[in-house]
């Protein structure tokens, strides 16, 4: 026969586990609008009466011993964790090389104002109107004064596509470095040391769980991250997990650990050589030292594309490693290597008998005549000859119409300002690679097409990315969210489960007390 008081014990483990999934439901209904919350639920077992022998006992049909509350889970996917993280990392990165690209594209917008190509128009139409007055010093000094302008606008060109650039220096080094990445990788170090302390007590951390899922999720945003579990036996009935997140290069399938329980390694950037650097300080793993081609995606590998990317100006046969994305450097070196020509162009047509006299210079030059500095958009300037006498600009090179006043030279300047020339790399040295061959103007509407292709294809890039992240997000909060319809069900169906076992209660009682007063009453 059944003890009697042990239906008891199953009455009462009903009764606590009805009255746990009503807590549980109800912590789930307070939290829907926590962020990171996940929704939590009640791990039941039934508690079986197997498993010793007794000696004596008839074998017949026997019950469970009815319910155990196990432990409260969290309902997660990791699967889809892995999915969004991903996604994130590539959201970020794309979002962040748009910003940058539009950054440079304010700097470069023509059609905004009459600017460059403007300015350009106007010295060509002076010079023509010179060439038919070659003697007027007036008209040479409008000349003058219209190239100064074109020099000015490339000094702005250089100057703000400079300052996108430092923005974006700053903002890798001292924001997304050393306050976004270290201080997370810090935290959630910090959460794992405070989650096995939690474990290894019996306890179960539900909210620590989620700080950390939200940390992790804001670091894959920043970096390309692999997060890996690894099981640890605390003693015979105790295993916990430990977490691990590591910089996974999902092309080459390199990883770099950057949290391994407690410890954490931080990033350091620089600049070295103009170029961005990121390196890493290993508290474990030994991973010291430059880790800039490590990074496969998320905002750090955006910022080091915008910051190091050289386009077709990245010497890849020198060092492999450089990076030919359409960056700064890309755009800096391009409006250079516009500056260079022009000037070299007209330097070498001014120039009388091989003897050589400037129109443009480096700014601070001592010796642009003989040992001329290279010129770029930022340091382009009027010779200080030109500028002292404006009439410095040679007008013709017969010596017959010298006096007379002839124009021809200024027609051949006008010439070379309206056909196709070649724009080589180094300016003084044409037998340098050729990075583009066409007229001044279709040099400069080429650039501006290019980075607006630029930013329309990232544009595009972005908007699909945060799509599908927002769709994998919707997937990941219908399993992990709290819906209150679904919530209110449950807190309806508990309620009368709790009802039940307080009924069984009931029954128990009644047939308890049958027994007692109401057997054994024959012969009193």
């Amino acid at each position: 026969m059944r003890p009697t008081f042990l239906a008891f014990q199953t009455a009462s483990r009903a009764l606590s586990a009805s009255q746990a999934l009503i807590d549980v439901t109800g912590n789930n209904i307070a939290n829907v609008n926590t962020n990171g919350y996940t929704r939590q639920r009640v791990d039941l077992a039934s508690i079986s009466n197997s498993g010793y022998t007794q000696k004596y006992t008839v074998p017949g049909a026997t019950v469970g011993l009815g319910v155990n509350i196990s432990g409260i889970g969290q309902i997660r996917d990791p699967f889809l964790d892995a999915r969004y993280r991903a996604q994130a990392s590539e959201a970020s990165q794309y979002n962040t090389l748009l910003e940058g690209l539009s950054g440079l594209e304010n700097v470069f917008d023509e059609a905004e104002n009459v600017k460059l190509q403007g300015e350009i128009s106007n010295f060509i139409n002076q010079l023509q109107t010179l060439s038919q007055s070659p003697t007027s010093q007036d008209l040479a000094l409008v000349v003058r004064t219209a190239a100064q302008k074109i020099t000015a606008m490339l000094n702005v060109y250089s100057d703000q596509t400079n300052a996108v650039r430092d923005q974006q220096i700053y903002d890798l080094s001292k924001v997304v470095v050393d306050t976004d990445f270290n201080t997370l990788v810090k935290n959630i170090a910090e959460l794992n040391t405070q989650i096995r302390d939690e474990l290894t007590h019996g306890n179960t951390p539900n909210e620590l769980y989620d700080k950390r899922n939200t940390l992790i999720d804001e670091l894959s945003g920043i970096v390309n991250i692999k997060v890996t579990t690894t099981p640890e036996k605390i003693s015979e009935d105790l295993t916990i997990e430990n977490l691990n997140i590591a910089i996974y290069d999902t092309d080459g399938g390199s990883s770099i650990g950057i949290v391994s329980n407690g410890l954490y390694n931080t990033l350091t950037a620089s600049m070295d050589s103009n170029m961005m650097t990121i390196e890493i300080n290993s508290s474990f793993g030994g991973y010291n030292g430059n880790i800039t081609t490590a990074f496969s995606g998320g905002t750090i590998k955006g910022y080091l594309d915008l910051i190091n990317g050289k386009g077709t100006y990245a010497d890849t046969t020198a060092n492999p490693s450089e990076n030919t994305f359409r960056g700064t450097l890309y755009y800096e070196n391009a409006i250079n290597t516009f500056a260079s020509n022009f000037a070299q162009v007209l330097n070498d047509i001014n120039s009388l008998g091989g003897a050589s006299k400037p129109l443009f210079m480096a700014d601070g030059d001592l010796d642009p005549e003989l040992n001329p500095d290279p010129i770029t958009a930022g340091n382009i300037t009027i010779s200080e000859m030109w500028l002292e006498n404006s009439t410095y600009i040679t007008t013709t090179t017969s010596a017959s119409t010298v006096t007379t006043g002839g124009g021809d030279n200024l027609l051949r300047m006008i010439d070379a300002l309206n056909k196709d020339m070649s724009f080589y790399r180094d300016a003084t040295d044409t037998s340098s690679d050729i990075m583009f061959t066409g007229s001044l103007n279709e040099y400069m509407t080429g650039l501006i097409g290019e980075l607006s292709l630029d930013v329309e294809l990232h544009q595009n890039f972005a908007d699909t990315s945060n799509t599908v992240l927002n769709n994998l997000y919707s997937s990941r909060e219908s399993m992990s969210g709290v819906a209150l319809d679904e919530e209110g069900i449950n807190l309806m169906a508990y309620q009368k489960s709790y009802n039940a076992a307080a009924r069984y209660f009931t029954v128990l009682d009644e047939a308890v007390d049958k027994i007692i007063n109401g057997m054994g009453l024959v012969g009193r």
